[in-house]
């Protein structure tokens, strides 16, 4: 596999999950994950732009962006971000601990207004193709550091087990919080399959799931390689990916 370099593919992968406790028979969710996309000045908008358009021509049902959509201060980037109120599907987002550290606060206020919304530490009921389907979200786990906290009790105690739900995280281990409650998926980045190998063995020790599909008990997760870089701008053995997800 060669290196991949910058920005200038785009990897859609289509996965296909048949969940038996997901039920939206006989119709299926589409749902396009966002992960890790660590924007820079650096990259060209009308990647962005490009992207955007690309995903409305899939026609997802939901767009839901997995952490690390910032490398800067969003201020930076207004313009880049400002490219997501072109979607046509409803979307969401958690953050991730790069969000975090280049400034949470102002990330919501363009995203908002680019109009995906914030997802942390909530729970939303939407109605996809007649069936209630929950979204729940966790903030990053290393948001006690900037003293955020995440009421994990309080977010799993108020779901409803009779409806299909989705859980939005950055880090792939917050499956071990789910417990004993219904979570049907969990959708998480922040390890980029290990972005160059070997160095992969390494985010192993720390994130045992790592990259692509896992059942954890009852749950199904899936990890996304995402698109971005962190430290080096290359790629090695860990392809970037856009994740386009058919529930069944």
């Amino acid at each position: 596999m060669s290196i991949q370099k910058g920005w200038k593919e785009f990897p859609f992968k289509n996965v296909s999950l048949t969940l038996e406790t997901f039920c939206l028979s006989p119709k299926s969710l589409k749902i396009i994950q966002l992960s890790d996309l660590h924007i820079t000045p650096k990259v060209n908008p009308s990647y962005l732009e490009e992207l955007v358009e690309r995903i409305n021509q899939i026609e997802p049902d939901l767009v839901l962006f997995s952490g690390d959509i910032i490398q800067t201060s969003a201020l930076n980037i207004q313009k880049h971000l400002g490219s997501f109120k072109n979607l046509k599907a409803k979307s969401y987002y958690v953050t991730g601990n790069h969000d975090m550290v280049y400034g949470a606060g102002n990330l919501q206020e363009i995203m908002v207004e680019s109009g995906v919304e914030l997802l942390d530490n909530r729970i939303v009921c939407l109605n996809v193709k007649g069936t209630t389907i929950q979204l729940a979200g966790l903030s990053d786990r290393y948001g006690f550091i900037w003293g955020i906290k995440r009421p994990i009790k309080d977010i799993f105690k108020n779901l409803d087990s009779n409806f299909p739900t989705i859980l939005l995280t950055h880090q792939p281990k917050d499956v071990y919080l789910i417990g004993e409650h219904r979570v049907d998926l969990q959708l998480s980045g922040h390890t980029h399959g290990g972005q160059i190998y070997p160095f992969s063995f390494l985010v192993k020790l720390f994130q045992p799931y790592f990259s692509g599909f896992y059942m954890h008990k009852k749950t199904a997760l899936y990890v996304s390689n995402g698109i971005g870089y962190w430290g080096l701008n290359i790629r090695y053995k860990a392809p970037k990916e856009i994740t386009v997800l058919t529930i069944n």
